[in-house]
């Protein structure tokens, strides 16, 4: 091989590198969510570096978005991407609890056009179903709306300009030697649970388990979605959330996500995490009559401790 011929190799090679890098995303917030690292709109927050797209007022929408468009690349008319998240959603003493939240590709930033309550932030009742939304989510739904035809109060879907879902199944994961037996797994109870979002060549296979168990082989939600015909050239990922008269705490613990590395998700942290679970209200340790008595007891002890003195 001449030496120029050597050369334009050379040179080929590290353009078809840079090209590769530049157009491939990838991060991950271990618990480490910023106001510089995260777009935040309508009452979504950051707390000890935990996301939370809402609290415990009513009828409100939280978004939070990665800061960069992410470019979408095709080939061969498919897209791919891994994301991996942990979350939790709870309930708020004496209130019900909904509505539910949604990972998304977005062209847009902000809340304009959208609505709280069943709408998740994620359309309004005018804009629902339009297909210039240009909007792929992933719904956790801890509501059941008849007119978006759920199937239940605790449903994973996938929204395509839409919040009546393409595909939807019970909140849950497979388990057993065949994978024939499902775990239901409630979404608004607290609990801290990891989701796997992997799509490769354009079919999207959801996937979620409890903290701490290697990912399920069997897929909850599995789809092929026509990626060309939906999304835009650049596009947001993130999250959004609503509450209605209905309310809970939705709350992003950590995120990972990649367009080239389709294990991005080991890169989650799962050990150490805070816990939201709400104590049960029958707890003896959160009761009145317990604090009662243990006051009246301390009062009790000083008394006796005097008149045997």
């Amino acid at each position: 091989m001449s030496s120029s011929s050597f050369l334009f190799c050379a040179v080929t090679s590290i353009l078809l590198s840079i090209s590769t890098s530049v157009s491939a995303t990838e991060f991950v917030f271990n618990t480490n969510f910023t106001s510089t690292n995260t777009l935040l709109f309508g009452n979504a927050t950051i707390d000890s570096s935990v996301l939370i797209l809402t609290r415990d007022s009513p009828f409100t929408i939280g978004r939070a978005l990665y800061p960069f468009k992410i470019p979408i690349h095709f080939s061969n008319s498919s897209f791919s991407f891994a994301s991996s998240f942990i979350f939790s959603v709870a309930p708020q003493p004496n209130l019900l609890p909904g509505h539910g939240f949604a990972f998304l590709f977005t062209p847009f930033t902000g809340i304009n056009g959208t609505s709280s309550a069943q709408n998740l932030g994620l359309f309004n009742f005018t804009n629902n179903g339009s297909p210039n939304n240009h909007v792929f989510a992933v719904e956790f739904d801890s509501f059941q709306n008849l007119e978006f035809n759920d199937p239940n109060d605790n449903h994973v879907g996938v929204d395509l300009n839409s919040l009546e879902s393409n595909a939807s199944f019970a909140a849950g994961f497979w388990r057993g030697p065949d994978d024939g037996e499902f775990k239901e797994l409630k979404i608004n109870n607290g609990e801290t649970y990891q989701v796997w979002i992997e799509c490769l060549d354009s079919l999207v296979n959801i996937t979620m388990a409890e903290v701490g168990m290697k990912r399920p082989r069997k897929p909850l939600i599995s789809v092929f979605v026509d990626f060309p015909g939906l999304l835009l050239d650049e596009m947001y990922v993130g999250f959004t959330a609503a509450t209605g008269q209905l309310v809970q705490s939705h709350k992003i613990l950590s995120w990972s996500f990649s367009t080239s590395n389709l294990s991005i998700g080991d890169a989650l942290l799962i050990t150490d995490l805070p816990s939201f679970v709400p104590q049960k209200e029958g707890s003896i340790f959160n009761s009145r009559a317990f604090v009662l008595g243990i006051t009246l007891g301390g009062v009790g002890l000083k008394g006796k401790k005097k008149t045997k003195g």
